[in-house]
C-alpha cells in the first residue's frame, strides 16, 4: 500500500524528535528513518517537502521505492496525487498528515489517512 508523507508536517510534529534548526538536517534525518522503515516493508513511499529554492538540494537520489519530492505546496501536490489517482486504486494509499485539511481530504478520497503521530510509532517500532 503506497505511503505519500507530508514530509515538514510529520517532521515537526509533537511526537517528532528530530526537529533540529537545521531545516535540511531534519529532512536527511527522516530521510533515513524511512529508509530504514522501506528495507523491512514493500510498499513505495513518497515523501513531500513544501520548498522553496533552498529545500531544492536535498542530497537524495530517488529510487523506485522511496521518492523524495520537493514542491512549493506540498497539500496540493498530496491532493492532486490524489486525484489523479483512479477512485478505485484510491483505497490502497496511505496519507501521512496531521494538516486536517490533507487528513480529510485524503479520507473524502477513499485513501486511509495516518496523523503523523501515528506514523511516528510505526516508524519507530522499526527503526
Amino acid at each position: 500500500m503506497p505511503l505519500i508523507i507530508d514530509g515538514w508536517n510529520l517532521i515537526r510534529n509533537d511526537a517528532s524528535d528530530i526537529d533540529t534548526n537545521d531545516a535540511l538536517e531534519s529532512a536527511r534525518i527522516l530521510i533515513a528513518y524511512l529508509g530504514r522503515y522501506q528495507s523491512t516493508h514493500n510498499d513505495p513511499i513518497i515523501v513531500v517537502f513544501d520548498s522553496s529554492r533552498e529545500f531544492l538540494d536535498i542530497d537524495y537520489s530517488n529510487t523506485p521505492k522511496l521518492k523524495v519530492v520537493p514542491s512549493k505546496d506540498a497539500d496540493a501536490y498530496i491532493k492532486r496525487y490524489l486525484d489523479k489517482t483512479p477512485e478505485r486504486q484510491r483505497k490502497n494509499i496511505r496519507v501521512v498528515s496531521s494538516d486536517n485539511s490533507v487528513y480529510y481530504y485524503a479520507r473524502s478520497s477513499y485513501a486511509t489517512p495516518l496523523k503523523s503521530e501515528e506514523f511516528w510509532e510505526k516508524l519507530r517500532g522499526d527503526a
